[in-house]
């Protein structure tokens, strides 16, 4: 890993980050540029505009799962949710294998034009796979590769394929 980060160094595609880390270098960007670009035109502009579209459909039931998730109604209030009730855990849970069914296929009418996006469900397979076998930090732990951590990085992606920024996004009320 250390040889790989040197050559990497070496060659201006990743230099220091402050405080601490790696980023990309001005050669990193350009290159990572022109990957974004290869990408748009190998899946289409049309394409890749419909994807992100299909993804604000399914996005707005995620957020709602990973809400009720750590919250929950109590007395006409919201509040964290202590996980005590088995039955209502359970039921966010089918929430999520059954939106996860659908965000799989998704995936997977993309992937043939653009395999690198076949990796998103390889992750979300495992978050899941984690989050049924009791380990409930793979929902949303920043500190894991957590569904929602996995799901944010397909919405960056989608978004970046599309054409659109964040910002462009967070305007038209479709991210925040």
């Amino acid at each position: 890993m250390e040889a790989a980060l040197e050559s990497l160094r070496a060659s201006g595609l990743v230099e220091p980050a402050r405080p601490s880390g790696m980023r990309l270098g001005a050669p990193g960007r350009q290159r990572a540029a022109a990957l974004l670009e290869e990408d748009r035109r190998r899946l289409g502009a049309a394409r890749a505009q419909r994807a992100l579209e299909r993804f604000h459909e399914l996005d707005g039931p995620f957020k709602r799962v990973v809400t009720d998730w750590q919250l929950r109604a109590r007395g006409g209030e919201s509040v964290p949710n202590d996980h005590a009730d088995a039955d209502y855990d359970a039921a966010v849970l089918r929430r999520l294998r059954d939106l996860h069914a659908t965000a799989l296929g998704w995936l997977g009418e993309l992937a043939p034009r653009l395999p690198r996006l076949a990796r998103y469900g390889v992750r979300l397979e495992a978050a899941l796979a984690a989050i049924l076998a009791g380990d409930a930090r793979y929902v949303a732990s920043p500190r894991v590769d957590s569904y929602h951590g996995v799901w944010f990085e397909l919405h960056e992606d989608a978004i970046r394929l599309a054409g659109r920024t964040r910002a462009e996004e967070v305007a038209s009320g479709r991210a925040e």
